[in-house]
């Protein structure tokens, strides 16, 4: 993904913070943040516990769109609803 198109998409969502290790608590909040039409940006940091790989799949199963992302030196998941 090219920097303009995730700044693009970072202006539409809104930041949060993964990189505790409580991964329910981290998908909770965004299932009730996320909107049909916006992206959040799950900054997971250093991912020193590999957690990065395990919130990616818990999207994918539930059925979001996913993307792994590493920019400023941290480890993001940019994540929206699937478009049907």
């Amino acid at each position: 993904m090219d920097q303009n198109n995730e700044a693009n998409q970072n202006q539409n969502g809104e930041i949060i913070n993964a990189e505790n290790l409580n991964i329910d608590s981290t998908l909770e909040k965004l299932s009730q943040e996320l909107k049909s039409d916006e992206t959040l940006v799950l900054d997971v940091g250093n991912n020193y516990y590999n957690q990065t790989d395990t919130i990616y799949d818990k999207l994918v199963m539930k059925g979001y769109d996913v993307k792994k992302s590493f920019r400023n030196g941290r480890n993001q998941i940019l994540v929206s609803m699937k478009k049907h």
